[in-house]
């Protein structure tokens, strides 16, 4: 019989739940499991194992959507990352869980994504923002996708930061589509964030770098 809690509690880490809670603003106690050990705990279980309560623990719900990666579809990965949405309070938890249910790359999962951008709530944004972003940047999706987030009127942090780090990763693939949006974007605190950024990034080159500094509010 697999154990859920005690798992979490064996591996907590009241140093690392310290240095966690410095960088993660969440509702939901951070006892200290490390990502990898998790990830590899994932591996052996799937999610109905796991009992989210009114109270779990930040580990419990990235187990959660972790495991939920050993479902081979799309429809089944989707189906649990709708059941975990609201329990996302913080950007690892939306990060770590959208980027690792990699079957939502399809028809189903895009329409998923984009009703959430719609959304009041900044993490469901997000979600959407980083699904998005991370399986149909280089898609003949991208153009509809960049009217989306530029329709986004969100003033929370995390919204913010999510579509800064989406302009900056439209630099990297396609420059002229990511400088145009950028130019266009009047929101001070994105449009200087997803310049930095993209200008952080090995994979810009120093002459678009130099281009992109020209555009600073």
């Amino acid at each position: 019989m697999i154990n859920i809690k005690r798992f979490i509690k064996e591996n907590a880490d009241s140093s690392y739940s310290d240095f966690n809670k410095k960088f993660i603003d969440s509702k939901y106690p951070i006892v200290g499991v490390r990502i990898p050990v998790l990830k590899k705990f994932a591996k052996e279980i799937e999610p109905e194992y796991i009992e989210l309560d009114s109270n779990p623990t930040h580990e419990e719900i990235l187990l959660y959507g972790f495991s939920a990666s050993n479902f081979k579809t799309e429809s089944e990965q989707l189906e649990y990352l709708t059941n975990i949405i609201p329990f996302i309070d913080n950007w690892c938890t939306c990060d770590c869980i959208v980027c690792a249910l990699k079957k939502l790359n399809k028809s189903q999962s895009y329409d998923f994504f984009t009703n959430l951008l719609k959304s009041s709530n900044q993490f469901e944004i997000r979600v959407g923002i980083v699904g998005l972003m991370r399986y149909f940047l280089k898609t003949d999706k991208l153009d509809d996708i960049l009217k989306n987030i530029f329709l986004i009127k969100n003033e929370e942090y995390y919204v913010k930061m999510a579509i800064a780090w989406f302009y900056a990763e439209v630099c990297i693939f396609n420059f002229e589509k990511g400088m145009s949006q950028i130019s266009l974007t009047e929101d001070k605190f994105i449009r200087n964030k997803a310049i930095s950024k993209a200008r952080e990034s090995f994979r810009v080159s120093k002459e678009n770098k130099d281009i992109l500094n020209k555009l600073k509010k």
